[in-house]
């Protein structure tokens, strides 16, 4: 019965969520007659809606009885970089349920794919908030990105860029191929992570150089394993954990080369903490 009037919960919320994006999608539309306007309005407006849903989807996880734990550096009102490790579709829920408090979640712009603008709803509403759509294809998504960069810094939109540099969530295939990579470079081998990629982070930090003023090292751990979006909300009880790391812009390496062997040692650092496990590490504050 339990297990029933849980999934029951869980559904009811799925459905809500879904549903929302009606009303989200129309106040967006609307935002268009202020755009010949005022372009930066326009965006701030359709921040202020992002920051309604994404609020209301992380809140919906939390009726499903799902608890978030955050230890580390609190989030400031501050344009940054934030990377994560990368498991699950839920790891984009808990980045919102993280930045919502700090008002921010209506900043993020996040890296997807292009096929992605096409679905609706969903993809519709990412469009009206600069979302970075890529085709895997630095040639081809150069131009865009740029120009994306341009309008964020010529109109000073508060911006978070979220990346996640290891270019895929953890899968069984993914993680044999980077141990095996790994091996054959020399590199350190893995037991919670893949080996990240420095080209996102670095084209990040040049296009938005001036602009930027920390770089956000977020790690995440499930306690009873990764969860799949549908359990997460049908099923429920699950606990995740967030250790954050605030980096000063001005700390970070500017060359590719000096990048990537940053981003190395921090992913070294994140596999030791999974591995030991994030709850060791200091008191934390529950969302």
């Amino acid at each position: 019965m339990i297990s029933l009037a849980k999934a029951v919960r869980g559904w009811l919320t799925i459905v809500l969520v879904c549903l929302a994006l009606i009303p989200v999608n129309i106040c967006q539309l609307l935002t268009l007659f202020v755009l010949p306007f005022s372009q930066r309005r326009f965006m701030q407006f359709n921040m202020a809606i992002k920051q309604s849903y994404c609020g209301f989807v992380a809140q919906g996880a939390g009726w499903c009885g799902n608890t978030l734990i955050v230890t580390g550096d609190l989030p400031r009102q501050e344009n940054a970089i934030i990377f994560a490790n990368h498991q699950s579709m839920i790891d984009i829920i808990l980045l919102w349920r993280w930045s919502y408090d700090a008002q921010t979640v209506g900043w993020i712009k996040w890296f997807a794919k292009d096929v992605l603008k096409y679905v609706p709803g969903l993809g519709w509403g990412m469009m009206f908030v600069n979302t970075l759509f890529v085709k895997r294809d630095w040639a081809k998504d150069a131009g865009s990105i740029r120009a994306t960069f341009a309008k964020l810094r010529e109109q000073k939109l508060p911006t978070w860029l979220v990346i996640f540099p290891e270019g895929t969530r953890m899968k069984p295939s993914k993680f044999a191929s980077s141990r095996a990579y790994a091996q054959r470079k020399g590199l350190p081998v893995f037991d919670h992570v893949l080996i990240p990629r420095g080209k996102g982070i670095h084209a990040c930090l040049q296009g938005m150089s001036g602009h930027l003023a920390a770089v956000y090292d977020v790690t995440i751990q499930y306690d009873c394993g990764v969860p799949s979006a549908l359990h997460f909300f049908t099923v429920g009880g699950y606990k995740a954990r967030l250790h954050v790391i605030r980096n000063e812009i001005s700390s970070i390496p500017d060359r590719e080369r000096d990048l990537n062997q940053w981003l190395l040692g921090v992913f070294v650092k994140k596999d030791q903490m999974m591995a030991e496990g994030l709850h060791k590490f200091m008191p934390g504050s529950e969302l």
